[in-house]
């Protein structure tokens, strides 16, 4: 697997803004502005398979394979287009979505960044899912939307953020949640019990990791949405420990949850921003800056982990 490099898919202007990152790691920018209003919160499956499909061509001509990149396109709004990117993957991996909200709705007739996970469970590349850190829309009336069958079989894993769920079917499901106390941070010895149950299965394959900073409290991450319970050290953490349960075949990654002004094309995408966006006091410059400082100890922390990776593979060939 070769060394994993970074890029932005540029959809609404708010990565191109982080000069420390753009300066420190030289990512490989992709324009796609043109994209982000006719995309943003959601489109038609048509409109989904077209950008998908314009996406390929274009990363088909990078320097670089798309199964060793760190991606980054900006505000949460667009979640959905982590779907086009590990479709392209064409090996078995087990994905870790690192999230507030479940993002896995079904039944919904067009493209959705509260669906895509749904859809991205069925592919056949696809072993098994983990979804770490949610609190929002889990066991509320959204629950009647959970894709249950494959939670149920266990395809789809979930680690509450700082609760167990009470509401319908979860009664009936394992799911730990990350801390066992609400206000305390979750110790990694913890986090190590809960992944034991999974470690074989987390061995078997390569990881691609899809990360939202919604997850994180606000004073870690200025996103468009409602902000989750993690700090920033747990998410690193977390990052870690399924890294090191893979035994560090990291097969790629994107994160999200940028902060930046809605712009949008058409009636229906601005429905969904009114009604589906909390209302929020953000002032740009303040979260660009939040928000480069935690996409910087993301980068970081995952370029340790694929270092630790080098190191072993050279001192295997060294022995042999």
């Amino acid at each position: 697997m070769r060394k994993m490099h970074i890029r932005i898919l540029d959809l609404d202007g708010s990565i191109t803004l982080q000069n420390a990152l753009i300066h420190r790691y030289k990512p490989v920018q992709h324009n796609l502005r043109h994209w982000g209003p006719r995309l943003r919160l959601g489109c038609s499956f048509r409109r989904f398979h077209a950008f998908a499909r314009s996406l390929n061509r274009r990363l088909r001509h990078d320097d670089y394979i798309e199964d060793s990149a760190l991606t980054f396109y900006g505000s949460g709004d667009f979640h959905h287009a982590s779907l086009a990117l590990i479709s392209r993957i064409r090996q078995p991996f087990n994905l870790l979505v690192i999230d507030n909200h479940p993002d896995w709705m079904r039944g919904i007739p067009f493209m959705h960044c509260g669906t895509w996970l749904y859809h991205a469970a069925r592919l056949p590349m696809v072993q098994q899912v983990f979804h770490a850190g949610g609190d929002v829309d889990f066991d509320n009336s959204f629950r009647w939307l959970a894709p249950w069958r494959l939670i149920r079989d266990g395809k789809i894993c979930v680690f509450p953020s700082v609760r167990t769920f009470q509401r319908g079917k979860w009664r009936h499901v394992l799911h730990e949640p990350v801390r066992s106390n609400h206000w305390m941070r979750s110790p990694e010895r913890r986090l190590e019990k809960i992944l034991q149950p999974f470690e074989e299965d987390l061995q078997r394959w390569p990881l691609y990791i899809s990360l939202d900073k919604d997850v994180m409290v606000r004073q870690d991450a200025v996103v468009n949405w409602d902000s989750g319970h993690l700090e920033l050290p747990e998410v690193l953490e977390l990052l870690r420990l399924f890294c090191r349960k893979a035994k560090q075949r990291l097969i790629g990654m994107d994160v999200v949850g940028d902060w930046s002004p809605v712009q949008s094309q058409g009636l229906f995408r601005k429905l969904l921003g009114w009604t589906e966006h909390p209302a929020l006091d953000v002032r740009p410059g303040q979260a660009t800056e939040r928000n480069e400082e935690t996409n910087l100890s993301v980068v970081e922390t995952i370029m340790a982990s694929q270092a630790t990776k080098e190191a072993v593979d050279r001192s295997l060939r060294i022995a042999a």
